[in-house]
């Protein structure tokens, strides 16, 4: 399994502040308030952010994929 450091997440997550806010408010939402994110909108907030950090080289596999994003969720459910 791929292993990302939390400066690796970092990065995602300040490019991610940088160029998609939006996905990272829907992600937000729904990681401090279960529920609150009607599934289609997590789902494209999902599939954006992969396409994002597919397109610019920050993950290539399906795995580091789930990954990252699981990494993602977690923090910025933590508040950042």
């Amino acid at each position: 399994m791929p292993e990302f450091t939390d400066a690796e997440i970092s990065e995602v997550l300040a490019a991610l502040t940088a160029h998609a806010p939006d996905v990272l408010a829907v992600l937000e939402r729904q990681a401090r308030e279960p529920g609150s994110v009607a599934s289609a909108d997590y789902d494209d907030a999902y599939d954006r952010m992969l396409t994002y950090l597919f397109e610019r080289g920050y993950v290539h596999t399906h795995i580091e994929m789930a990954m990252v994003f699981r990494a993602v969720v977690e923090r910025v459910g933590l508040g950042g």
